[in-house]
């Protein structure tokens, strides 16, 4: 009998945003990990940009909701519903359909959610599933060769989780997690707002403060931005210039956490490793990698050179696409939906 032909695909489901590559046709979907959801019966209105559009501005009887907190699914149900959708999109929906799949899963991921996005994706109809770590795929599509006996050292910074490794030979030599991220920086910056200037603001507008005006260090020039936001006291509209010093102090502590991740990472590392990453440095991925000034702030720290990814946003995409190239069929491993 004839067997359906099998298409492969690399997903990358991150906090903020959900990448999804098709072999030989590229990256098909790149889309924000939101779903706009019905109150009352929870039923998925919209995903991705639709519902990044829909946020802070839907009617009382809609939510906006994240399907992954912290790098990991934290509602099975919504998670499914985007994943379809995605899907959908990608016109990898249907019954002829028989999905290969390779998912970046960060290395603090418990057995247990990784066994849910597992499921998830069988009931997509993925026939396989093979599981990358996340900080693996992101140096091989950072373009580092990992495959050599030499120490690499990546911190793959989303909104989400921080994954910080050390590798060699293909392998994971040292891997920590760190639920301090992007997220993090931004709640800290609606809270320095809303305490130091009476004024509400949303997670969209402190993520475009921290990308415009952040920076991990002070500048040669201060920078301001005007942000409008809700007054407390008066509850009408009011816009007020933010200071980029203003950010630096208010992800200042968020940052410590992250550079104390990458102390632990480099104190862990076996010695004839850490002779090679005086030559090789810290290559920086992820979203966070892109503020301003955030290399040199680990590399004053920690005295090893250190640079940003040529395309950190999409350095994950790119490794589990690299890492599609190059699987046999022996490679997979199954979970008895397919063969």
């Amino acid at each position: 009998m004839i067997g359906f032909p099998r298409t492969r695909i690399g997903l990358d489901p991150g906090t903020a945003n959900t990448l999804l590559y098709v072999k030989g046709r590229g990256v098909a979907v790149n889309e924000p990990s939101l779903v706009t959801i019905h109150a009352d019966s929870g039923h998925i209105e919209a995903v991705g940009e639709q519902a990044e559009a829909n946020r802070g501005r839907t009617p009382l009887k809609y939510e906006t909701a994240r399907p992954i907190q912290g790098g990991t699914v934290s509602n099975l149900d919504l998670f499914d519903g985007m994943l379809d959708r995605f899907l959908q999109k990608a016109e990898l929906r249907g019954p002829l359909q028989r999905l290969e799949v390779v998912v970046a899963a960060p290395s603090g991921m418990t057995e247990v959610e990784r066994l849910a996005v597992v499921e998830s994706l069988r009931k997509a109809g993925a026939a396989d599933v093979m599981l990358v770590d996340q900080v693996l795929a992101a140096a091989r599509g950072a373009g580092l060769a990992v495959e050599e006996s030499r120490g690499r050292m990546v911190v793959n910074i989303g909104a989400g989780v921080t994954d910080v490794a050390i590798l060699s030979l293909g392998n994971t030599v040292y891997s920590r997690a760190t639920r301090v991220a992007g997220d993090d920086m931004d709640a800290a910056i609606v809270g320095h707002i809303r305490a130091t200037h009476q004024l509400i603001i949303g997670e969209r507008t402190a993520e475009r403060l921290k990308m415009k005006i952040g920076s991990a260090i002070p500048d040669t020039r201060e920078l301001s931005l005007p942000v409008t936001g809700r007054c407390i006291s008066k509850g009408l509209p009011r816009e007020v210039a933010i200071r980029s010093s203003e950010i630096r102090e208010a992800i200042a502590a968020s940052l410590e956490r992250i550079r104390n991740a990458i102390r632990e990472a480099l104190e862990q590392t076996p010695p004839e490793l850490s002779a090679d990453l005086v030559e090789t440095g810290i290559v920086l991925t992820g979203g966070v990698a892109l503020l301003r000034n955030l290399d040199r702030f680990i590399s004053s720290d920690c005295g090893l050179p250190v640079r940003v990814a040529e395309t950190p946003l999409a350095s994950v995409i790119h490794g589990l696409a690299y890492q599609l190239d190059r699987l046999r069929a022996s490679d997979w491993r199954r979970f008895g939906n397919g063969g």
